[in-house]
């Protein structure tokens, strides 16, 4: 153990005098390293230089936010960080306590257990909000999460948040708590036959799947990990760790606070990414059967590659069906899928970058835009990605894609979809490390049922950002928040964190640094616009330094000593242009072909209509919500409050299941969303 420094016991001290963790916060770089270490006799003015080189060395590299001007109406702004305040049933200010994990995983006196982070944020459509951790466990690793991972990572925990809005939130834990799956085990693949450790706590983690909304509002969940050493031996708390893709798939019922299991898919998938199609049927596209050794003698045409293979569930018979073989196609982890008004799935060639070594074969498919058509199961490629943006035109990983509002034509058809990407990285796995602030927006037009691209480059991102979390806001505008300034996955615990949200207008298709947010967040941030209109902002669930264990390197470099549970709400500058329109009366349920009638709160509220937007519900993973899009309806006429509207045409623009109702009302400082009503849209 390390004999404290002099300059550890006046930190000591300080907090002692009530100076707390800010004074500590405060110390220079080089007093923090030599913390740390032995005593070392330096002259003071030896030290005072040090610390001053090291401080403007390590401050060069972290990027800086950017100036604003103007008040909330025009930055927004951020509510104070709240958490659940309890963890292992005792109340506590603290992330983590000493004692066992709840499903017997970490053992012994020192073993940790932590309150949950959000890796995964739903909002659920009757107002409360779903989440689960990520990579639940780093907190009990020693040495080296690589090392010891596959025995101490344990399967996720969920949580229920009610009220994340208001002065008083609830927490309460899904039933069972964990998602449910495989509580007796998941036999993996292992590297050598007899040399993989079988504990059962952790072969049905939440971390690492995907999910999307049913048609009657329930969640469907598909994927996740079992973690085991292997090669290992049970009881040694050592090996060789590994993350094996599940095939269980689960659903969430809001009614209950209950997770139930369904049919298992055919393949093994660990960051897949799932799209509901316009009849309510889901494909489940990518993903991978192992992480660190994809090598599998039952299947050597498999290996070295992610799933190749596209599946499809059907809700009615709670059957996966594989497509055909000429369906196969190589896809990033998590690549950016979405849903076209013909029907058609779009890959925005984008995704999770990082494959360790670059292990998918396929890597160079992953450069080109591509649609794939359910009805023939056949790929289209639709031309090389980023060509508008004047650095390394190709694939981009790690960022977000997200589809703009979809807007009715003069014959009230919907028929072109574009996408806004920003930040990220360049090059396929591994990736170029250094994150970009390239911004582009790619339209696809559906005509006739023939996908035609064109590309198009925006303004730059005022910082570059590796994971930054789009939210599509009621208004049409696109606010990012967190992420980093490198590849996380490929250097943990170098990148500086980029705490500055940027507010990007669909008009002059530029970025604007608006307010900063109080957390740092870089990896499993998340973020969803809530039925308010503000956006509740979470996560913060790193991979440990270097892959070894949970410590933050000095300097201002991202807090690597383990997950972030807490939350902060942004409020958008549009809460405070001005009164807000009310909708007093609108239908639960929106129907295909169909025009629907709302009820404003006055005929003047109803005279100042602006434009009216349906908002899928969130439901975010690792930046992707592949169903995630906005519609703006027809206004058909106007009759004192009542205002008619025309219904969408089918699920290929608006997939059955829950959305948000936003009304924009007119104002000199720009548009003021409504609070939603919450609805279903469907056949």
């Amino acid at each position: 153990m390390h004999r404290p420094s002099w300059t550890a016991a006046v930190l000591t001290a300080a907090a002692a005098a009530g100076l707390g963790t800010s004074a500590a916060a405060q110390a220079s770089t080089a007093d923090r390293i030599l913390a740390t270490r032995p005593p070392v006799l330096l002259h003071p003015m030896v030290r005072a230089t040090a610390n001053v080189l090291a401080d403007n060395t390590i401050g060069l590299l972290a990027p800086r936010s950017r100036p604003t001007t103007g008040g909330p109406d025009v930055n927004g702004t951020f509510g104070t960080p709240f958490a659940e305040p309890t963890v292992g049933g005792r109340t506590t200010g603290a992330k983590c306590i000493t004692a066992p994990t709840p499903n017997g995983g970490a053992k012994g006196p020192s073993a940790q257990v932590c309150k949950p982070a959000a890796g995964t944020l739903v909002n659920l459509p009757n107002g409360k909000i779903l989440y689960w951790d990520a990579l639940e466990g780093t907190e009990n690793n020693t040495f080296s999460i690589v090392a010891e991972g596959g025995a101490t990572f344990t399967n996720d925990s969920t949580r229920l948040l009610t009220g994340a809005a208001t002065s008083t939130p609830r927490w309460s834990a899904p039933s069972p708590y964990d998602g449910g799956a495989n509580p007796a085990g998941n036999p993996g693949r292992p590297l050598i036959p007899g040399l993989q450790t079988s504990e059962t706590y952790n072969d049905g983690a939440l971390f690492g799947s995907h999910q999307s909304f049913l048609p009657d509002g329930r969640l469907l969940v598909q994927g996740g990990t079992d973690y085991s050493l292997d090669p290992g031996v049970d009881g040694i708390p050592f090996g060789a760790v590994e993350l094996t893709g599940l095939k269980a798939t689960r659903i969430y019922d809001p009614k209950t606070n209950t997770f139930t299991q369904t049919g298992d898919s055919a393949y093994r998938r660990w960051y897949p990414t799932l799209v509901e199609t316009g009849e309510g049927r889901y494909i489940d596209f990518s993903g991978v059967g192992k992480l660190l050794k994809p090598i599998y003698p039952d299947s050597p045409k498999d290996s070295l590659t992610n799933v190749k293979q596209v599946e499809q569930f059907d809700p009615g018979t709670a059957k996966w069906t594989t497509f055909p073989t000429r369906a196969d196609y190589d896809l990033p982890l998590y690549p950016r899928m979405s849903l076209l008004p013909d029907g058609h799935v779009f890959y925005n060639a984008a995704g999770q970058d990082f494959n360790p070594f670059g292990q998918s074969i396929g890597e160079t498919n992953w450069n080109d835009l591509a649609a794939f058509d359910p009805k023939t199961a056949t790929w289209h490629k639709l031309g090389l990605a980023n060509t508008a943006t004047p650095l390394a035109p190709g694939f981009r990983g790690s960022t977000s894609s997200t589809l703009l509002p979809l807007k009715p034509d003069v014959n009230g058809r919907y028929t072109k979809a574009s996408y806004l990407t920003a930040g990220g990285v360049l090059l396929p796995s591994p990736g170029s490390y250094f994150a970009t602030s390239q911004s582009s927006i790619t339209t696809v037009d559906t005509t006739d049922g023939k996908d035609r691209v064109t590309q198009k480059k925006t303004g730059s991102l005022n910082q570059v950002r590796w994971f930054g979390q789009n939210i599509l806001l009621p208004t049409g505008e696109v606010v990012v928040f967190s992420g980093g300034d490198k590849d996380e996955v490929v250097g943990p615990g170098t990148e500086f964190p980029v705490q500055q949200a940027e507010l990007f207008n669909p008009v002059t298709r530029a970025w604007k640094p608006i307010a900063t947010a109080h957390n740092p967040r870089t990896y499993h941030n998340t973020a969803v616009l809530l039925p308010s209109g503000e956006v509740l902002v979470g996560g913060h669930a790193t991979i440990s330094t270097a892959y070894l264990n949970n410590t933050t390197l000095p300097g201002g470099f991202a807090p690597h000593d383990g997950r972030d549970p807490s939350f902060e709400v942004f409020k958008p500058p549009y809460l405070f242009r001005g009164p807000r329109p009310n909708i007093a009366k609108a239908a639960a349920k929106l129907r295909y072909g169909h025009a629907t009638v709302i009820t404003m709160a006055t005929a003047r509220q109803a005279a100042t209509i602006d434009s009216v937007n349906l908002v899928r519900n969130s439901a975010i993973t690792h930046i992707v919500d592949a169903d995630q899009r906005t519609i703006q309806l027809r206004v058909i006429s106007h009759r004192g409050r009542r205002v008619k509207l025309a219904g969408v045409p089918d699920g290929n623009v608006a997939p059955p299941g829950p959305y948000m109702l936003f009304v924009n009302a007119t104002s000199p400082r720009g548009p003021i969303p409504s609070t939603a009503k919450q609805l279903l849209v469907g056949p």
